[in-house]
């Protein structure tokens, strides 16, 4: 997993990815966890059954990883605003992508800091 600060240019980073092969989904930072997971939900389209916590959300994370084919990148933009106003939340949902990118080579991680 990376960690890029906000000078980072995220075209480039996507087509970068994309060129390398690999699907991007782009998961816009929220100010709030509840918003933030919202935003994984909308974004990679989670099952309805979706439970709208972090158990849930390494769930979904964890199927997605093991039902996709070839390479596949989640960058999650903004995540300042969360790591400031609940840090925990923040905590949570980074170890959680640290965790998938560890344990599924397939897939990339990518935090932008801004």
């Amino acid at each position: 997993m990376r960690v890029l600060n906000d000078r980072v240019d995220l075209d480039g980073l996507i087509a970068d990815a994309v060129e390398e092969g690999r699907q991007v989904q782009v998961i816009p930072g929220r100010a709030t966890k509840q918003a933030t997971l919202e935003a994984f939900s909308q974004e990679l389209n989670f099952p309805e059954w979706f439970g709208m916590n972090l158990d849930a959300l390494a769930d979904c994370l964890d199927t997605l990883a093991r039902e996709s084919e070839g390479e596949w990148e989640i960058v999650w933009d903004g995540i300042a605003e969360l790591r400031r106003d609940d840090p925990r939340a923040a905590a949570g949902i980074e170890s959680i992508l640290r965790e998938l990118n560890d344990e599924h080579p397939k897939v990339h991680v990518t935090l932008i800091n801004r």
